[in-house]
């Protein structure tokens, strides 16, 4: 597990960034609950193959890696962007479903993408041998500000549109 770290982390924080960012904007731009899942699910799968085709990729271009280290590459950060991207969908679409109220499913939603932040910043402290703390505001940061930002752009097109 310790030579996908890399791997690992950027397939789960690209999985929960991007998802989330998709649910943001949405939501932002008062988007349907069916236009978020289409855009999520689409955004998981295709992104995550991207992503994985891109590690593996990548990891052919260096002369030192072999075949199917490459491939385990890009088959680890795969599996880590659908893993971790899940979550951000699912705790909307979850939260959504229970409580039939964007204004406070979002919230939700929010708070247990944190959680999944910093169990991401904990996998990578833990996996790379840094600091918990540090990995896990670096994590938290990171994924919070895309989201800010996806979340202002849903709301001003929305509103210039």
């Amino acid at each position: 597990m310790k030579k996908h770290v890399s791997a690992i982390v950027y397939g789960g924080l690209d999985g929960i960034i991007t998802t989330f960012a998709v649910v943001a904007g949405s939501v932002g731009g008062n988007v349907s609950n069916i236009v978020i899942i289409i855009l999520g699910f689409s955004n998981l799968l295709a992104d995550g193959f991207s992503m994985g085709a891109g590690a593996y990729l990548s990891a052919t271009s260096d002369n030192n890696q072999s075949k199917s280290k490459a491939l385990a590459a890009g088959i680890a950060t795969f599996i880590s962007f659908n893993v971790f991207g899940l979550i951000p969908l699912g705790a909307y679409l979850i939260t959504n479903a229970l409580i039939h109220d964007k204004d406070i499913a979002f919230p939700i939603a929010f708070v247990i993408v944190g959680v999944s932040l910093a169990l991401l910043g904990w996998v990578k402290a833990n996996l790379s041998e840094q600091k918990v703390r540090t990995e896990i505001l670096r994590t938290l940061s990171v994924g919070y500000v895309a989201a800010i930002v996806a979340y202002g752009v849903g709301i001003s097109l929305n509103y210039y549109l």
